[in-house]
């Protein structure tokens, strides 16, 4: 039942954010404990005074499962036109922009980025995007960030977005606010090429219709472990109160 209320949780998250850009959608892996075997025992051969034992394999009794982890599923989503140049989306879905917070470097498909008071390019939460140089700064009106990441203002190289790539993907851990954490095993690096779609935004990942029935199925099973608990639970009451020690 435990696996049942983890699994909910993760669904209820994947529906909550399924009209959030560049929202990856999560799963849980779980694994079931080895199976063991039951068997009837019964002596044989009393009369003769060599007593044996034949076993009769009655079925297989399961002992749970337990949750292996969560993954994430990295698939990219669709793409949509916004026309706003501070929208910006990455082709490829294996790479990600990079933002300053105070623990450190975070990364996130959220593409909907904005300016601040300081005219810093930051993201919806109030964190600074980065460039190759650091925070990204824009003193002008009319931005254009290029294919290749490239940021202009008003015809002049600014920066270039610091997007971010690894090697290991998943050991990426996620966060509130959209974001991962990378552990040094991910291997971050920069990757070479990258498509940065200005204008443009990300959609989630998340099949609405797919999560659905994912969680009417999770729903019935755990109801199903809850009257089995409930029976159970019966059984033995009657046991304790009916049985003549």
């Amino acid at each position: 039942m435990l696996i049942g209320l983890h699994r909910m949780d993760v669904v209820a998250n994947n529906l909550a954010n399924a009209s959030t850009a560049g929202f990856r959608s999560a799963d849980t892996l779980q694994r079931a404990f080895p199976t063991l075997l039951i068997e009837r025992v019964e002596k044989i051969g009393q009369s003769t005074g060599q007593v044996a034992a034949h076993r009769a394999t009655l079925g297989e009794l399961g002992i749970g499962a337990t949750i292996d982890g969560t993954y994430t599923n990295f698939a990219a989503g669709a793409l949509r036109h916004t026309d706003n140049p501070l929208d910006v989306a990455l082709l490829e879905p294996d790479v990600f922009f990079t933002i300053a917070v105070a623990g450190g470097q975070r990364y996130t498909r959220n593409g909907t980025f904005q300016l601040n008071t300081n005219g810093e390019l930051t993201n919806a939460s109030g964190h600074q995007v980065l460039g190759s140089r650091g925070p990204i700064r824009m003193d002008g009106t009319k931005v254009i960030i290029d294919q290749d990441g490239f940021v202009y203002v008003d015809d002049v190289l600014v920066d270039r977005l610091l997007i971010t790539t690894f090697a290991a993907p998943e050991l990426l851990t996620r966060e509130a606010g959209q974001y991962f954490a990378a552990l040094p095993e991910a291997g971050a690096y920069t990757p070479d090429e990258f498509t940065v779609l200005q204008g443009q935004l990300e959609q989630s990942n998340v099949n609405v219709v797919q999560e659905l029935v994912k969680m009417i199925n999770v729903q019935r099973a755990y109801e199903a472990s809850q009257k089995a608990v409930r029976a159970a639970d019966d059984t033995l009451a009657k046991l304790v109160n009916e049985l003549n020690v």
